[in-house]
């Protein structure tokens, strides 16, 4: 059908043309009555008098005119339309200035219309033919799309409408004209809103009430039709029998045109309010793209039809006119350009390239080689006539071979420079391809890790395809999901695929997919394109191999909105296959610079424990050796432990290690501020040591350091401990308290377990942080202080704040300076460290000589988690010092939860400190200097004695030995006094004299 009505609207359009340039004419112009509404052109031949415009015509030729407005216009059709086939005939016309004025006569030569009154709307109607074409070309594809099939009638409609409207006043005087123009006037704004309704998607309002709006729209439109084309019959049956009834249709006529005029107004202002709309609410930026161009159109467009209107309104005789003509041959000439626009840039509708790239690129290529032909044969020309001149020289020739030789240059790189900018044009993905293949050459050639290799690729797929957005997801191992490794723009909401993801299913069949802009639209059709929907993209690329799929590349919608194209799949393929190689290069790089920093990492970590153990077994060594040396002292006696040396600011926090290293250079900044500090950690890390430390270094270590645990004080108590109280502010309050800020003023205050406040207490508190001034319980005198708050907590405050347990003011007054104490298994490497302190501060106090750890005891300490920490690790100590039987700490004293732990079998061991025995002796060996040494010949060779095991004696000659033959670094090696080592010596038959024995 639509077919049919675009053949139909062609044949109207140029019977218009037709009948507007072989129509006879005088020039004189009527509009709705007999008064002359415009001056008749110079180019028309008149014999005396002419009429001027506002003069009332009362004959034409023989034909009388009536002077009634509306009888009279029918007598004016009736003569103008008897003019025709009377070219170059003279007839006589007769008018007045209005009644009362004298009648004039004159005589005019009738002839066709000059060319300039259709010439504008034959240059139209060309033009326009343009954007048919396109729309007979989309509805030609896609003959089922809605939206292609609304534009092609639309096209068709307002071709048909324009062309009877810019000549309205010719084609009055035929009747089947003027029928035709107002069926095509009346329906170009209903199909113009329908097509805005479901341009570029179906708008909410059709797609819930599709049937009653179409319904109203066409209902109406059909109806108005039927009334008007009703009216104008009963108009001129009416005026041919001079029926006085003539004079009401003719009136109906009128009235229904101009009040369609305005109706047609208020749909076009709908229609800019739907391209708002979409524009707004568009789902991709191929939508977007597509209103982009109309809606401005449409815009500039309401202002034109807007001064049209008010023209009509004050005149109505101006719609004839060419002031009303241009504002609406301008809206059709941006509508056109819009409408153009939008469907060769970015394809209206999603429909094909309308051009094939091949046949423009064949044609350009034609038309700069013949141009390039043309040049050669003109400079030919020019340079052969000079050369073969009558009076040529030879200095002549030698020029005119030297211009051959330079223009042929010259056209030959301006030929070749044209190809490739031709071939940049039509072929750019090849260029494109040429640079992100660079840039990945460089990306392998610099052994870059895989998220860089992930950006560039990205980067690289977003030059050559202009990219708004990009993801790059990576298998990371056998049994895990696709990762987001890279992106370019915004993160996805999705950071892991599954293997069964209906994306990734689809892949292992094909290397690449595309989403069609059909079935973004419409959605629900297929799950692999939901699933590429729901990551926002529009292209995905597998990368792998082999049937393995090690990664795939998702792609969001490209810059200009266009949907991909065959090109750039195969783009994205060819990209595909050499980014798994690039990849799995990186993935061995990688693996091998893991496996070399593990390497250097557990070598210096190894040797850095050995150093450490080693320092201080050797201290501890020698601090029992001093020991039993006194004890072993004639008229000696055991000496009672001695009070340790108080230890500097921060010396009292054990640990060398990186963690303990840092929370130490911090609190050494920290201390030289008087600002608030909360020191957050796990309980037993050391929360209370590091604040009494940080005090001890602050310009207030004269001053008191107070501390308040919050959680071993009941609230109601808790406020009387911070700020003290007045006698019989409660019951039992018989006296006078100072509290804890007045205790602590010029110094510093530690709250424990912040945490654990009341909401009514933090309120106070807070008042005093911002204050420094407080009353105590049951007074209303301020007391003002000058105190250091260092608070503490093991709890989240964070979730606290978010139940409203802990007020947030209060939380950023105290966190001024955040500090953290790590947990123990944070901090492994200072596990034996702090054994060893905690053994030796035990061994004083109980009065016992355990003096080092047994290398399987340190395997289990450094391989328990410790969810007690630090004071976990001194309660273990403790009870193993109390339970140990000799100079070492065994496994067996141990806690059963510590030698039973799982983790040391794959744990890493720690190197065996160096302990007494035979194995002890082997390590020792190993770290020491050898000493040349070897026992008497007489006394290796002598009788062992029967009562002395023979594998004590050979301990005590491997003593000896590593000793350098000094018995009492020998008896310090073995962990025995003196006295007893030598009575060892003596009972192996080894004491070579008695001067040793003294």
């Amino acid at each position: 059908m639509l077919w049919g009505c675009s053949l139909g609207v062609i044949f109207y359009s140029i019977a218009v043309l037709v009948h507007v340039a072989t129509m006879g004419t005088i020039g004189v112009r009527c509009m709705f009555g007999t008064r002359i509404e415009e001056e008749i052109p110079g180019d028309y031949q008149w014999e005396g008098a002419r009429p001027e415009r506002g003069d009332e015509l009362l004959a034409i030729d023989h034909q009388k005119i009536s002077g009634n407005v509306y009888s009279g216009y029918s007598d004016y059709i009736r003569a103008m339309r008897g003019l025709r086939g009377r070219i170059g005939d003279t007839i006589e016309v007769k008018w007045w200035r209005g009644p009362g004025s004298l009648v004039q006569s004159g005589r005019a030569t009738v002839q066709y219309p000059p060319g300039r009154t259709y010439f504008w709307s034959l240059i139209w109607f060309l033009q326009e033919l343009l954007v048919f074409g396109i729309g007979a070309r989309v509805f030609w594809r896609r003959p089922r799309d809605e939206s292609a099939r609304l534009f092609f009638a639309l096209c068709i409609v307002t071709v048909g409408a324009f062309m009877g409207g810019y000549h309205w006043t010719e084609i009055v005087f035929l009747p089947p004209l003027i029928y035709l123009f107002a069926l095509f006037a009346l329906f170009v704004p209903v199909v113009n809103l329908n097509f805005y309704l479901v341009f570029p998607r179906r708008n909410p309002i059709l797609a819930r009430h599709s049937g009653r709006v179409l319904r109203w729209l066409y209902g109406v439109a059909i109806g108005y039709l039927g009334l008007l084309w009703g009216s104008m019959s009963l108009t001129g049956m009416w005026s041919r029998e001079r029926d006085p009834r003539a004079i009401v249709a003719f009136e109906v006529v009128r009235n229904l045109s101009l009040f369609y005029i305005g109706l047609a107004a208020a749909l076009f202002l709908v229609c800019v309010v739907c391209l708002v709309y979409s524009y707004q609410h568009a789902r991709s930026k191929a939508e977007q793209n597509q209103v982009r161009w109309i809606l401005p159109a449409a815009i500039v467009s309401s202002l034109l039809i807007a001064y049209v209107l008010i023209q009509a309104w004050n005149d109505p005789a101006t719609l004839g006119r060419d002031n009303a003509a241009w504002p609406l041959f301008g809206v059709s000439i941006l509508f056109t350009m819009a409408h153009a626009f939008s469907i060769t840039r970015y394809k209206l509708m999603q429909v094909e390239e309308i051009t094939n790239r091949g046949m423009v690129y064949f044609l350009s290529c034609l038309a700069v080689g013949l141009i390039y032909s043309g040049m050669l044969l003109v400079g030919g020309k020019l340079i052969g006539d000079r050369l073969f001149a009558p009076r040529s020289t030879s200095m002549g020739a030698i020029l005119a071979a030297i211009s051959v030789v330079v223009v042929l240059t010259l056209f030959e790189v301006a030929r070749g420079r044209f190809q490739r900018a031709i071939d940049r044009r039509f072929f750019r993905e090849k260029y494109k391809l040429d640079e992100a293949m660079n840039k990945m050459r460089m990306a392998v050639g610099s052994l870059v890790d895989r998220a860089t290799l992930g950006h560039r690729l990205l980067e690289a797929a977003s030059e050559v395809l202009r990219l708004e957005w990009g993801a790059l997801y990576l298998l990371e191992g056998s049994g895990t999901p696709y990762r987001l490794t890279a992106c370019h723009g915004p993160a996805p909401d999705e950071h892991d695929l599954a293997a069964d993801h209906p994306l990734i299913g689809r892949l292992h069949e094909t290397p690449t997919v595309r989403l069609s802009h059909a079935t973004a639209e419409t959605g629900g059709a297929d799950p692999v394109s939901d699933s590429l929907i729901a990551l926002g993209g529009e292209a995905a690329a597998a990368l792998g191999s082999d049937g393995r799929i090690a990664g795939l590349l998702v792609l969001g919608p490209k810059r200009s909105g266009m949907p991909y194209e065959d090109e750039e799949m195969a783009f994205l393929g060819a990209m595909g296959s050499v980014a798994t190689l690039v990849l799995h290069s990186a993935d061995i790089q990688e693996t091998l610079e893991a496996l070399n920093q593990e390497l250097r990492d557990k070598v210096e970590k190894i040797a850095e424990q050995q150093r450490r153990i080693l320092i201080l077994q050797e201290q501890l060594r020698d601090r029992a050796g001093r020991e039993a040396a006194a004890n072993d002292e004639p008229g000696g006696h055991h000496r009672s432990p001695v009070e340790p040396v108080p230890p500097g600011v921060f010396e009292a926090i054990k640990g060398s290690g990186p963690a303990v290293r840092r929370m130490i250079a911090m609190a050494r900044k920290v201390a030289a501020s008087p600002s608030a500090v909360l020191i957050r950690g796990e309980s037993g890390t050391g929360k209370e040591l590091l604040a009494a430390a940080i005090h001890r270094a602050s310009p207030r270590s004269a001053r008191p350091f107070v501390q308040v645990h919050c959680a071993a004080l009941s609230q109601g108590l808790l406020e009387s401990e911070l700020f003290g109280h007045v006698k019989g502010a409660f019951t039992g309050a018989d006296r006078d308290r100072i509290g804890r800020f007045e205790q602590a003023d010029g110094g510093t205050l530690f709250l424990d377990e912040i945490g654990d406040i009341n909401l009514e207490v933090q309120t106070k508190l807070l008042r005093v942080l911002q204050e420094m001034a407080f009353e105590r319980v049951g007074s209303s005198q301020s007391i003002r202080v000058d105190v250091r708050i260092i608070a503490a907590t093991h709890q989240d405050i964070e979730a606290l704040i978010r139940d409203g347990r802990f007020r947030e003011d209060l939380y950023y007054r105290l966190n001024v300076i955040p500090m953290w104490t790590p947990p123990l298994r944070e901090r492994r490497e200072d596990i034996f460290e702090l054994a060893v302190y905690f053994l030796h501060q035990h061994a004083q106090r109980t009065g016992k000589t355990v003096s080092h750890l047994d290398p399987e005891a340190v395997e289990a300490l450094a391989a328990h988690d410790w969810p007690g920490n630090i004071r976990e690790l001194e309660n273990v100590i403790e009870r193993a010092v109390v339970l140990a039987d000799g100079p070492a700490v065994t496994v067996d004293d141990l806690p059963a939860e510590i030698r039973r732990d799982p983790r040391r079998g794959t744990r890493p061991r720690l190197p065996a400190p160096v302990t007494s025995g035979p194995r002890g002796r082997r390590a020792r060996r190993a770290a020491m200097p050898a000493r040349s040494w070897s026992p008497p010949a007489e006394t290796a060779l002598a009788p062992i004695p029967n009562e002395f095991d023979a594998d004590e004696r050979q301990q005590l000659l491997d003593a000896l030995a590593e000793a350098g033959g000094n018995k009492s670094i020998a008896a310090r090696l073995m962990g025995l006094p003196r006295s007893t080592f030598f009575s060892k010596l003596k009972k192996a038959g080894l004491l070579d004299g008695p001067t040793e024995a003294s």
